[in-house]
């Protein structure tokens, strides 16, 4: 079945629900895949948190849903990484029903949802794509620095690991050219509340 959107493109009928997780490194790698998959035909529905939400206008071609208001869904102050985990923990526990609500509603209409893609840190979406019998595709958005963040951090003491008097921790990684380990320091009093 080909449709064609608003700004006259074809599409093949097949509608992809997208949902970021609401910081800005994660909508913008998010909102430049649904415009990848949009030249690919495919019709791109934005389900999002009011909060730090897209501006629709600068994406015409695509269709923004908000996630119904949560009891006590506020503009969280976030200033060190226990609230950023609290805040996932909270979100990932506060909108399971709204995210499969609005899901249901968009399966319901003619396009339906061929597909929901999510941030990685939503992770209460599988087991609302799986009631469903949505696919679900991850959509993981990290750089070097959270890779050596979570690389750094200990499950065991809830933090990271030994720090110098500077605030540095080291994180080897084994060269297998060289036969050595590469001795890598990162700079975390920041992520850690300055509690180092």
């Amino acid at each position: 079945m080909n449709t064609t959107t608003t700004t006259g493109k074809p599409t093949n009928g097949h509608r992809l629900v997208l949902l970021p997780l609401p910081f800005q490194g994660h909508v913008s790698p998010m909102l430049q895949l649904a415009n990848i998959l949009h030249s690919k035909g495919f019709s791109i529905t934005i389900l999002h948190t009011r909060f730090n939400s897209p501006n629709p206008t600068n994406y015409p071609h695509f269709t923004f849903l908000p996630i119904p208001d949560t009891a006590g869904e506020a503009n969280p102050l976030i200033s060190d990484v226990g609230m950023v985990i609290r805040w996932l923990h909270y979100i990932n526990m506060s909108f399971v029903d709204p995210i499969r609500g609005c899901l249901e509603r968009l399966m319901l209409e003619d396009d339906g949802v061929a597909c929901l893609i999510t941030d990685a840190l939503w992770f209460c979406t599988q087991s609302v794509a799986d009631g469903l019998k949505l696919p679900r595709i991850v959509h993981r958005t990290s750089s070097i620095s959270s890779f050596l963040y979570f690389a750094a951090y200990s499950p065991d003491t809830g933090c990271f690991g030994s720090f110098s008097d500077e605030g540095y921790t080291s994180l080897y990684f084994f060269n297998s050219d060289s036969q050595n380990f590469l001795n890598y320091y990162l700079l975390l009093p920041a992520l850690c509340g300055g509690n180092v």
